[in-house]
Protein backbone atom coordinates (compact mmCIF):
# COMPACT_ATOMS: atom_id res chain seq x y z
CA UNK A 1 0.00 0.00 0.00
CA UNK A 2 2.79 2.22 1.22
CA UNK A 3 4.94 1.55 -2.33
CA UNK A 4 1.53 2.21 -4.30
CA UNK A 5 1.21 5.58 -2.79
CA UNK A 6 4.23 6.27 -3.13
CA UNK A 7 3.96 5.76 -6.88
CA UNK A 8 1.22 8.10 -6.86
CA UNK A 9 2.98 10.39 -5.17
CA UNK A 10 5.84 10.60 -7.75
CA UNK A 11 3.40 10.38 -10.43
CA UNK A 12 1.37 13.22 -9.63
CA UNK A 13 4.58 15.26 -8.86
CA UNK A 14 5.45 14.77 -12.63
CA UNK A 15 8.28 12.19 -11.54
CA UNK A 16 8.47 9.29 -13.96
CA UNK A 17 10.92 6.47 -14.99
CA UNK A 18 12.86 7.46 -18.07
CA UNK A 19 11.27 5.97 -20.74
CA UNK A 20 13.67 5.87 -23.27
CA UNK A 21 17.53 3.98 -23.01
CA UNK A 22 19.22 6.20 -25.19
CA UNK A 23 22.35 8.73 -24.74
CA UNK A 24 20.57 12.04 -24.69
CA UNK A 25 24.04 13.83 -24.54
CA UNK A 26 24.72 16.26 -26.90
CA UNK A 27 28.24 14.48 -27.63
CA UNK A 28 30.56 11.59 -25.75
CA UNK A 29 33.54 9.83 -26.13
CA UNK A 30 32.59 7.83 -29.66
CA UNK A 31 30.90 10.99 -31.15
CA UNK A 32 34.06 12.60 -31.25
CA UNK A 33 36.14 10.78 -33.83
CA UNK A 34 33.37 11.60 -36.68
CA UNK A 35 32.99 14.89 -35.54
CA UNK A 36 33.68 17.48 -37.85
CA UNK A 37 36.26 20.21 -36.71
CA UNK A 38 33.14 22.77 -36.23
CA UNK A 39 31.71 20.65 -33.55
CA UNK A 40 34.73 19.92 -31.45
CA UNK A 41 34.84 23.32 -31.53
CA UNK A 42 31.80 24.13 -30.48
CA UNK A 43 30.80 20.85 -27.82
CA UNK A 44 34.33 19.98 -26.44
CA UNK A 45 35.86 21.39 -23.81
CA UNK A 46 39.24 23.10 -24.83
CA UNK A 47 38.35 22.24 -28.76
CA UNK A 48 38.62 25.70 -29.39
CA UNK A 49 41.95 27.39 -29.24
CA UNK A 50 41.90 29.39 -32.26
CA UNK A 51 39.35 31.55 -30.03
CA UNK A 52 35.35 32.40 -30.49
CA UNK A 53 36.08 35.42 -33.28
CA UNK A 54 37.68 32.89 -35.40
CA UNK A 55 35.04 30.54 -35.87
CA UNK A 56 32.49 33.00 -36.43
CA UNK A 57 34.60 34.26 -39.12
CA UNK A 58 34.32 30.70 -40.61
CA UNK A 59 30.90 29.56 -39.90
CA UNK A 60 29.24 33.22 -39.21
CA UNK A 61 27.04 34.22 -36.43
CA UNK A 62 24.80 31.02 -36.13
CA UNK A 63 28.37 29.65 -34.53
CA UNK A 64 26.87 30.48 -31.01
CA UNK A 65 23.95 28.29 -31.93
CA UNK A 66 26.02 25.31 -33.50
CA UNK A 67 25.73 22.89 -30.62
CA UNK A 68 22.40 22.42 -31.48
CA UNK A 69 23.51 21.35 -35.15
CA UNK A 70 26.19 19.27 -33.99
CA UNK A 71 24.39 17.18 -31.37
CA UNK A 72 21.28 16.86 -34.10
CA UNK A 73 24.23 15.36 -35.94
CA UNK A 74 25.27 12.71 -32.73
CA UNK A 75 21.82 11.76 -32.26
CA UNK A 76 21.29 10.83 -36.23
CA UNK A 77 24.74 8.69 -35.91
CA UNK A 78 23.27 7.17 -32.93
CA UNK A 79 19.80 6.22 -34.30
CA UNK A 80 21.81 3.57 -36.45
CA UNK A 81 23.19 1.68 -33.50
CA UNK A 82 20.12 1.73 -31.62
CA UNK A 83 17.64 -1.67 -32.73
CA UNK A 84 14.60 -0.68 -30.82
CA UNK A 85 12.06 1.18 -32.78
CA UNK A 86 10.87 3.40 -29.60
CA UNK A 87 14.38 4.22 -28.93
CA UNK A 88 15.32 5.35 -32.86
CA UNK A 89 12.15 7.26 -32.90
CA UNK A 90 13.27 9.11 -30.42
CA UNK A 91 16.55 9.87 -31.16
CA UNK A 92 15.11 11.04 -34.24
CA UNK A 93 12.99 13.01 -32.13
CA UNK A 94 15.21 14.99 -30.29
CA UNK A 95 17.04 15.70 -33.76
CA UNK A 96 14.75 17.42 -35.08
CA UNK A 97 14.00 19.50 -32.70
CA UNK A 98 17.83 20.62 -32.68
CA UNK A 99 17.74 20.76 -36.22
CA UNK A 100 14.49 22.88 -36.12
CA UNK A 101 15.94 25.23 -33.25
CA UNK A 102 18.52 25.73 -35.79
CA UNK A 103 16.28 26.61 -39.11
CA UNK A 104 14.80 29.04 -36.40
CA UNK A 105 17.90 30.85 -35.92
CA UNK A 106 19.43 30.66 -39.02
CA UNK A 107 21.39 34.19 -40.54
CA UNK A 108 22.41 34.53 -44.03
CA UNK A 109 25.81 34.32 -43.18
CA UNK A 110 25.58 30.68 -41.79
CA UNK A 111 27.92 28.93 -44.56
CA UNK A 112 26.30 25.36 -43.64
CA UNK A 113 22.42 26.27 -44.38
CA UNK A 114 22.37 23.50 -47.02
CA UNK A 115 23.70 21.04 -45.28
CA UNK A 116 21.27 21.68 -42.14
CA UNK A 117 18.08 21.20 -44.83
CA UNK A 118 19.85 18.48 -46.02
CA UNK A 119 20.04 16.63 -42.70
CA UNK A 120 16.73 18.02 -41.84
CA UNK A 121 15.33 16.36 -44.39
CA UNK A 122 17.07 13.06 -43.98
CA UNK A 123 15.08 12.75 -40.60
CA UNK A 124 11.90 13.80 -42.57
CA UNK A 125 12.79 10.81 -43.90
CA UNK A 126 13.56 8.79 -41.87
CA UNK A 127 10.21 9.44 -40.24
CA UNK A 128 8.13 8.89 -42.81
CA UNK A 129 7.58 12.41 -43.95
CA UNK A 130 8.65 12.54 -47.45
CA UNK A 131 6.78 15.32 -48.99
CA UNK A 132 8.50 17.92 -46.27
CA UNK A 133 11.82 15.85 -46.71
CA UNK A 134 11.54 16.55 -50.70
CA UNK A 135 11.03 20.24 -49.78
CA UNK A 136 13.79 20.00 -47.54
CA UNK A 137 16.06 18.83 -50.12
CA UNK A 138 14.99 20.96 -52.89
CA UNK A 139 15.58 23.99 -50.54
CA UNK A 140 18.97 22.82 -49.85
CA UNK A 141 20.02 22.43 -53.46
CA UNK A 142 18.28 26.04 -53.88
CA UNK A 143 20.98 27.05 -51.08
CA UNK A 144 24.10 25.46 -52.21
CA UNK A 145 23.39 23.64 -55.60
CA UNK A 146 27.18 22.53 -55.54
CA UNK A 147 25.90 20.49 -52.42
CA UNK A 148 25.80 16.62 -54.03
CA UNK A 149 24.21 14.80 -51.19
CA UNK A 150 20.72 16.43 -51.45
CA UNK A 151 20.51 14.97 -55.39
CA UNK A 152 21.43 11.64 -54.44
CA UNK A 153 18.84 12.08 -51.69
CA UNK A 154 16.42 12.97 -53.91
CA UNK A 155 17.48 10.49 -57.14
CA UNK A 156 16.93 7.78 -54.02
CA UNK A 157 13.91 9.35 -53.35
CA UNK A 158 12.32 8.98 -56.89
CA UNK A 159 13.89 6.04 -57.63
CA UNK A 160 11.91 4.18 -54.64
CA UNK A 161 8.92 5.51 -56.21
CA UNK A 162 9.73 4.16 -59.58
CA UNK A 163 10.69 7.44 -61.11
CA UNK A 164 13.15 7.77 -63.31
CA UNK A 165 12.69 10.33 -65.61
CA UNK A 166 12.37 12.59 -62.13
CA UNK A 167 15.43 10.92 -61.10
CA UNK A 168 17.25 11.09 -64.21
CA UNK A 169 16.69 14.87 -63.99
CA UNK A 170 17.93 15.18 -61.10
CA UNK A 171 20.99 14.07 -61.79
CA UNK A 172 21.42 15.89 -64.91
CA UNK A 173 21.24 19.24 -62.67
CA UNK A 174 23.43 17.65 -60.06
CA UNK A 175 26.18 17.35 -62.54
CA UNK A 176 25.71 20.76 -64.28
CA UNK A 177 26.85 21.96 -60.44
CA UNK A 178 29.00 18.56 -59.54
CA UNK A 179 30.56 17.23 -63.09
CA UNK A 180 33.20 15.83 -60.83
CA UNK A 181 30.59 13.86 -58.83
CA UNK A 182 31.00 10.11 -59.72
CA UNK A 183 27.76 9.16 -57.38
CA UNK A 184 25.80 11.16 -60.14
CA UNK A 185 28.01 10.03 -63.02
CA UNK A 186 26.67 6.74 -61.96
CA UNK A 187 22.71 7.17 -60.91
CA UNK A 188 22.99 9.38 -64.09
CA UNK A 189 24.02 6.20 -66.63
CA UNK A 190 22.34 3.67 -64.29
CA UNK A 191 19.08 5.80 -65.14
CA UNK A 192 19.59 5.97 -69.17
CA UNK A 193 21.69 9.29 -69.23
CA UNK A 194 24.27 8.44 -72.33
CA UNK A 195 27.59 10.65 -72.39
CA UNK A 196 28.95 12.60 -72.95
CA UNK A 197 27.76 14.06 -69.83
CA UNK A 198 25.90 17.31 -69.43
CA UNK A 199 27.94 20.26 -70.06
CA UNK A 200 28.45 21.64 -66.03
CA UNK A 201 27.39 25.30 -65.52
CA UNK A 202 31.02 25.83 -64.31
CA UNK A 203 34.13 25.01 -64.52
CA UNK A 204 34.80 21.98 -62.51
CA UNK A 205 36.55 22.57 -59.17
CA UNK A 206 37.87 20.13 -56.95
CA UNK A 207 36.03 18.32 -54.24
CA UNK A 208 36.88 19.66 -51.19
CA UNK A 209 38.05 17.58 -48.74
CA UNK A 210 36.15 16.14 -45.59
CA UNK A 211 35.31 13.67 -43.37
CA UNK A 212 32.95 12.23 -45.47
CA UNK A 213 33.16 10.69 -48.92
CA UNK A 214 32.47 12.52 -51.65
CA UNK A 215 30.43 10.08 -53.70
CA UNK A 216 28.76 8.12 -50.71
CA UNK A 217 24.98 7.96 -51.62
CA UNK A 218 22.29 8.36 -48.65
CA UNK A 219 22.58 5.22 -46.35
CA UNK A 220 19.69 2.38 -47.39
CA UNK A 221 16.95 2.25 -43.79
CA UNK A 222 17.41 -1.60 -42.92
CA UNK A 223 16.15 -2.42 -39.22
CA UNK A 224 19.08 -3.41 -38.49
CA UNK A 225 20.99 -1.17 -35.97
CA UNK A 226 24.63 -1.37 -37.86
CA UNK A 227 24.21 0.54 -41.21
CA UNK A 228 26.33 3.47 -41.62
CA UNK A 229 24.31 6.96 -40.97
CA UNK A 230 23.13 9.25 -42.98
CA UNK A 231 24.49 11.90 -41.21
CA UNK A 232 27.78 10.50 -41.69
CA UNK A 233 27.75 10.42 -45.38
CA UNK A 234 27.23 13.94 -46.04
CA UNK A 235 28.80 15.00 -49.09
CA UNK A 236 31.45 17.85 -50.11
CA UNK A 237 30.41 20.03 -46.66
CA UNK A 238 31.01 23.73 -47.10
CA UNK A 239 33.69 23.72 -44.81
CA UNK A 240 36.03 26.66 -45.03
CA UNK A 241 39.60 25.09 -46.45
CA UNK A 242 41.14 26.99 -42.83
CA UNK A 243 38.87 24.84 -40.56
CA UNK A 244 38.89 20.99 -42.67
CA UNK A 245 40.59 18.16 -40.73
CA UNK A 246 41.80 14.58 -42.54
CA UNK A 247 39.50 12.00 -42.54
CA UNK A 248 39.23 10.05 -39.59
CA UNK A 249 40.14 6.62 -39.33
CA UNK A 250 37.67 4.15 -40.51
CA UNK A 251 35.02 3.97 -43.30
CA UNK A 252 33.56 7.06 -44.34
CA UNK A 253 30.36 5.40 -45.37
CA UNK A 254 29.89 4.45 -42.56
CA UNK A 255 24.54 17.24 -22.71
CA UNK A 256 23.29 19.03 -22.07
CA UNK A 257 23.21 22.45 -22.85
CA UNK A 258 25.21 24.06 -20.67
CA UNK A 259 26.81 25.42 -23.66
CA UNK A 260 23.73 27.44 -24.63
CA UNK A 261 24.48 31.01 -25.06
Amino acid sequence: MIARLIVVSMLACGVTAKAYAVDESYYNASDIPRMQPYCKARLVPGGMPEGWEYWIAQIGENFKDLHHYCAALNYMNRYWSVRNAKDRGYLLSIAMNNLNYMVKAEKPDFVLRGELYSNRGEVFRLQGKLGQAVGDFRHAIELNPKLTRPYLQLISYYEGYKKRGEALEIAKTGLRHRPDSKALQRHYLELGGKKPFPEPIAAPVAEPVSPQTADAAPAPTPETGVTPSPANTDTNQTVPEAVIAPPPIGTPSNPFCRFCP
